[in-house]
């Protein structure tokens, strides 16, 4: 990997990071809106699907502002060593968010659970790409790259209100629902083993009355 020497280095670095980012959560956000169960739930997952297919548009852009003419053959050159010899990297963090989100969308459990486990596995994400949006846009000031400045601006205000968006669902309606849910297998269960015992009380009672009146003298 080509050593980073530099701010604008890091910078690129974060930026491919951030790149590789997007296009997971750009693939996985459809297995979590065909398992959330509430439509508003699904209708901010469908919504934020959308507007992660912007934000690696402008990442597209960013990329290119990056490497600007009197540095094109060098940058590219770096872009492509900074990986291995590849354009693409894999975003590690946001890959083992991810794999978490689908183990525990892969559990058993009520449909109202569910909600809130994937509105909590969809933060997660949130909150990594606002760390890492934030970083990158610290990094552009620092360079008074005005324009990077500005579409990353536009990417975290949409993250952040992506993330309160989730926390009025998770607060307002899905928490409350999951708190209150009752299993309805586990219920008929419970209800099964009640008349059981019930009939095995009865069972006893009967045979002791039977006892009792066999024991009886003439």
């Amino acid at each position: 990997m080509e050593k980073i020497i530099n701010l604008k280095d890091l910078l690129k670095y974060q930026i491919l990071d951030l790149y590789s980012a997007e296009e997971q959560i750009i693939d996985s956000l459809p297995d979590m809106i065909e398992n959330a169960r509430k439509p508003e739930l699904k209708e901010a997952l469908r919504n934020h699907l959308m507007v992660s297919i912007t934000h690696k548009e402008r990442l597209d852009t960013i990329k290119k502002v990056l490497i600007d003419d009197n540095e094109e053959e060098e940058d590219q050159g770096f872009f492509s060593a900074l990986f291995g010899g590849s354009n693409n990297a894999e975003s590690q963090g946001v890959a083992g968010l991810i794999k978490e989100a689908k183990k525990i969308m892969g559990e058993d459990m009520t449909p109202e659970a569910m909600d809130a486990a994937i509105i909590g596995a969809a933060q997660k994400i949130e909150h990594y790409e606002i760390a890492g949006y934030g970083t990158v846009r610290a990094y552009a000031s620092e360079l008074q790259m005005a324009s990077v400045v500005d579409e990353l601006q536009k990417t975290l205000k949409e993250e952040y209100e992506a993330d309160d968006l989730l926390t009025k669902l998770a607060i307002g309606q899905v928490n409350p629902d999951a708190e209150a849910t009752v299993d309805s297998e586990a219920t008929v269960d419970d209800e099964a083993t009640q008349q059981d015992a019930v009939d095995d009380d009865y069972d006893r009672l009967t045979n002791s009355v039977s006892i009792m009146s066999s024991s009886d003298p003439e």
